[in-house]
């Protein structure tokens, strides 16, 4: 019990704090017992806000292809993002249309990637466990 002295108006009081809730207080002002409501104010309800960090996508600086190669030659891109498993050819091999060159790797499932048109690969800019972007260069090649 906590007591504290007050003077209002002049007149002083002695109140003895007896119990405390949250919405009530029992207190004895001069010996006298009363039982105090809170009132509280009305809070302002607020709203939930959902708060998260910008996503910036890490673009690496590595680039798989020149715009020129690119213009010159055929490419080989990824069709989605993925994680290259594997790499069935080498720089130098001729593939024709539709000949298996690639496996990757996207959403827990292996895909093909497939020779879109007859030539010799002149290049390969991956090499397996590479991260890839859908539309990244996977290999260049050249008329047979």
């Amino acid at each position: 019990m906590k007591t504290y002295k007050f003077k209002i108006n002049g007149k002083e009081y002695q109140v003895d704090i007896e119990s405390v809730g949250d919405e009530f207080a029992d207190v004895k002002c001069n010996g006298v017992s009363y039982k105090v409501e809170f009132e509280l104010p009305d809070q302002p309800k607020k709203t939930p806000t959902l708060a998260r960090k910008a996503v910036v996508p890490q673009v690496s600086e590595k680039r798989t292809h020149s715009p020129a190669e690119s213009a010159a030659a055929n490419v080989i891109k990824a069709p989605i993002p993925g994680l290259i498993t594997a790499i069935v050819v080498s720089e130098g091999d001729k593939v024709e249309s539709g000949q298996l060159v690639a496996k990757m790797e996207a959403m827990k499932m292996e895909n093909n990637i497939l020779a879109a048109s007859d030539g010799i690969i002149s290049r390969i800019a991956i090499k397996v466990g590479d991260t890839v972007l859908e539309g990244d260069v996977l290999m260049s090649m050249e008329d047979a």
